[in-house]
């Protein structure tokens, strides 16, 4: 009967936990939770972590109160990877999944995910490819051209530690498009208290390139910046899934999209730096 079945796929593919982070992006936020909510089983979980917003936020997630797989938190503002920590603390999932709010999970997304970390149980880091896409036709072409030379074969993709710890070498997508075994979040929950997010930009770079000083860009490392290099640095055995499983809004209050070129290439520069010094000494590795 349908009981029997259901037990069978809960007892063959792992639990999945999708960690919301919302700062602001209620007019986004009921599509992105949506997203989830049509593609997770009845053993997985939604956790949304609200970042202090100051919108209408807080009315969108009281309607998803009601609903007993979705878990919401609300917090003062912390900044980006706080939020996303905080998300991955409370998830229960063998899983866990995150997704900006302004994004939202292509259709048989969490499906592939599940089959692919069945298939390879040694992998624990799961990415995969964005479809860029908002009201701006050319910033979503350009945020295409970016991410196509970031892009690399599809399947497993190894161990990269030492080209992150020479190079910074940034093995992953953007935050939505990331998706960690429990075993490694435990790891990388362990180190938090040596992962701080906030690293000011210098002055001069912020008055030459005319950047906002205000910005939370400018002022804290983003949360894929640090997750997807820790994990490498930690020895992660990484996946990569070419099929697009989210939809990457580029939107002119993205922080990252809106800069000039000039100050998103220093920012990438100097940001590879910090990220890979903070963790390496968090992980007690030689510099």
């Amino acid at each position: 009967g349908l009981g029997v079945a259901m037990h069978a796929s809960v007892t063959t593919s792992p639990t999945i936990s999708v960690v919301v982070n919302n700062f602001n992006y209620a007019r986004y936020l009921p599509e992105a939770l949506d997203s989830v909510l049509s593609q997770i089983e009845p053993h997985d979980e939604l956790i949304v972590v609200d970042d202090g917003s100051v919108d209408e936020s807080s009315a969108v997630l009281a309607r998803y109160a009601g609903n007993p797989q979705v878990t919401v938190i609300l917090q003062h503002n912390q900044g980006q990877l706080v939020t996303v920590l905080n998300g991955l603390a409370a998830a229960q999932g063998a899983l866990c999944v995150l997704l900006d709010s302004d994004d939202y999970l292509l259709p048989g997304y969490l499906m592939r995910l599940r089959g692919n970390a069945q298939e390879y149980p040694d992998e624990d880091f799961f990415f995969t490819a964005a479809q860029p896409g908002g009201d701006n036709a050319g910033s979503a072409e350009n945020m295409r051209e970016m991410l196509a030379k970031m892009e690399v074969p599809a399947g497993a993709t190894g161990v990269s530690l030492w080209s992150t710890w020479a190079g910074g070498e940034f093995l992953g997508t953007p935050t939505s498009g990331l998706a960690l075994r429990n075993t490694l979040v435990a790891k990388l929950l362990a180190l938090r208290g040596q992962l701080p997010d906030e690293e000011p930009i210098a002055g001069w770079a912020i008055r030459l390139l005319g950047m906002n000083k205000a910005s939370h860009v400018v002022s804290r490392l983003s949360a894929d910046g640090v997750l997807v290099r820790a994990s490498s640095l930690l020895g992660a055995r990484k996946h990569y899934c070419g099929t697009p499983g989210f939809f990457y809004r580029v939107h002119g209050t993205n922080a990252f999209a809106g800069l000039g070129a000039a100050a998103r290439i220093y920012l990438r520069i100097t940001r590879k730096k910090q990220i890979v010094l903070m963790v390496r000494a968090a992980l007690d590795l030689p510099s």
